[in-house]
């Protein structure tokens, strides 16, 4: 029981000792000995989605995740019947398993009894419940798991902002610690809203005000309509190549994003240490401040950012690209297959513009308070403007990009800006599909801050998991084949590309395919996971055939270290 008067270093302590992400432990070879020979086995269950917590848990250990979950403390909570590191756990496996509705963890986690006996909860407990609190009132359903859905949530959103902002880093610093991030690195910074109701207590409210004819007395009119919408605004910092978030913010739906790019710039460098450093960032025309990208440039970093409408700085850059012979890029797309195949040459036409000094604005506070002087000379910034993007003329004179880095070839510019919708895609999209990132535990602000965290830090787990996966399987591939394989550059190790556009429903659904004919066998303080076919040899029934990939009778009994 962890009372209010204990100290933080006492209650850490004692965490420490209650956590445990698995009380059973995997050796195969010990558990198909005692199938082998007919020893009382506690218990078989189909693997399903017990399959992917195997080897995910073994690298959460590996990286130091449980040491940072054995920190975490309830600051005000007088009494402890669970302990926290069951309630995170248990919200980490319903942010992987993509579970939207608190309402429906009981049919799909907590009463999936090979899950829970992985993450410490015995059969007792999944049966009955850790209490029987309310069990003289329950009447047609039946427990289903050791604690409700209400308990959780009331009990996880519990967590301070800064415990969880402090857990967000530390993986993050884990992470790029374990050898994925490494050298010179360009980031996208961008922020997506998370929708919610207006009954949310604490909820942001952006007002948008948009024109629309309507008929009004048999008469068409233009009026001014103002949409209103509620909740929050989550950033994200993320390094584009791997698609590894290393910096997070949240703030009310309608706060000015552009405050967040230094800070959050430093939090990633922070969590970055001295593994890896920023060079570039590239980000949307939210984010134009002349004084933070002034920042940036007196650090050293490279930034690409789209002008805004209205700025003399966009329409000078895009006089003197009329005025230019502009940079061409040609590519040759092939459209159909077969007879009806054919091909399209898509053209893209760039001009750079060198030191540009009419935004004011670049360059330090005091700076600016001396634009209205007339000995007053503007800090240069490049541009490259956009003529023509895969043939579609821009009559307006095109697009303009901002960067202090150099022009001398557009296209570098204009691909790095390009990584940008990396974030959206990559992050924002997939955060609110299959990892259901509007999906609060409760409708308050503590829990959609506590759950916006941890389904980044989930998805940077589970991408970083996947991507040391697929390394170590490129690695052990060039090892078997080197004469035939290629050399992997540095860039294409740390890719997304890795993972061969598989995205996360994907992903969770070929785990599902290929352990639907796997069991997970429990023995004492161990645990096994074979094959059915496997399992019934070692039983010592006989099979008249076998899968393709198990082999023979004898070569199942030789890898377990079994003699016929």
């Amino acid at each position: 029981m962890a009372k209010q008067t204990d100290s933080a270093e006492a209650i850490r302590e004692r965490a420490i000792g209650r956590l445990d992400w698995q009380t059973a432990q995997r050796d195969d070879q010990r558990v198909a000995q005692a199938v082998h020979d007919g020893e009382e086995l506690d218990a078989v269950y189909e693997l399903s989605e017990a399959g992917l917590l195997d080897e995910f848990f073994a690298y959460l250990e590996a990286l130091g995740v449980p040491a940072l979950v054995s920190r975490l403390v309830f600051a005000e909570v007088e009494r402890v019947l669970i302990p926290l590191a069951q309630f995170v756990t248990l919200y980490l496996l319903k942010t992987l398993y993509g579970i939207a509705s608190m309402e429906a963890l009981p049919a799909l986690l907590f009463s999936n009894v090979a899950l829970m006996t992985l993450i410490g909860f015995h059969a007792t407990q999944i049966a009955q419940g850790y209490t029987r609190r309310g069990d003289d009132k329950r009447r047609a359903k039946p427990k289903r798991g050791p604690l409700s859905p209400q308990c959780l949530a009331q009990n996880i959103c519990k967590l301070p902002v800064a415990q969880l902002e402090t857990l967000f880093n530390g993986v993050i610093r884990r992470i790029v610690a374990s050898g994925l991030l490494a050298g010179d690195l360009l980031v996208g910074l961008d922020g997506s809203k998370v929708l919610t109701t207006e009954q949310y207590p604490g909820r942001g409210c952006l007002e948008i005000e948009h024109q629309q004819r309507v008929k009004l007395a048999g008469v068409w009119q233009v009026v001014k309509l103002v949409e209103r919408w509620f909740g929050w605004k989550v950033l994200v910092l993320i390094e584009v190549r791997t698609r590894l978030p290393l910096a997070l913010a949240l703030d009310k739906i309608q706060a000015y994003e552009g405050t967040y790019l230094v800070p959050l710039v430093e939090q990633a460098q922070a969590n970055l240490g001295d593994h890896a450093r920023i060079v570039k960032v590239v980000a949307d025309r939210g984010y134009l401040d002349g004084q933070d990208l002034w920042a940036l440039d007196r650090r050293g970093i490279v930034f690409v950012v789209v002008a805004k409408d209205g700025m003399h700085l966009r329409a000078d850059a895009q006089a003197l690209a009329r005025t230019e012979r502009p940079v061409e890029r040609r590519q040759v797309i092939r459209h159909g297959h077969g007879r009806t195949a054919r091909t399209e040459t898509l053209v893209t036409r760039l001009v750079g513009i060198s030191k540009l000094t009419s935004y004011d604005a670049y360059g330090t506070a005091e700076h600016t308070t001396r634009a209205n002087r007339a000995d007053f000379a503007g800090n240069p910034l490049n541009a490259v403007v956009v003529l023509t993007w895969n043939n579609r003329e821009y009559p307006d004179g095109g697009t303009v990009y901002l960067t202090n880095g150099p022009v001398v070839d557009p296209f570098v510019v204009f691909d790095d800006y390009d990584w940008r919708s990396v974030i959206e895609n990559g992050i924002f999209k997939e955060g609110k599909h299959p990892w259901h990132l509007e999906h609060a535990p409760q409708k308050t602000e503590a829990a959609v801050v506590l759950h916006c965290y941890f389904t980044l830090i989930t998805m940077a787990l589970c991408t970083a998991f996947r991507l040391q996966q697929a390394r170590e399987a490129a690695a052990a591939q060039r090892t078997d084949a080197p004469e035939s394989a290629e050399p992997t550059s540095a860039a294409e190790a740390l890719s997304s590309a890795l993972l061969g556009g598989e995205g996360t429903d994907r992903w969770r659904r070929r785990l599902k395919q290929e352990n639907r004919d796997k069991v997970i066998v429990f023995v004492g303080a161990w645990y096994g996971i074979f094959h059915l076919a496997e399992l019934a040899i070692l039983s010592g029934l006989r099979l008249k055939t076998l899968p393709p990939h198990l082999g023979s009778r004898e070569t199942v009994l030789a890898r377990y270290g079994l003699a016929q």
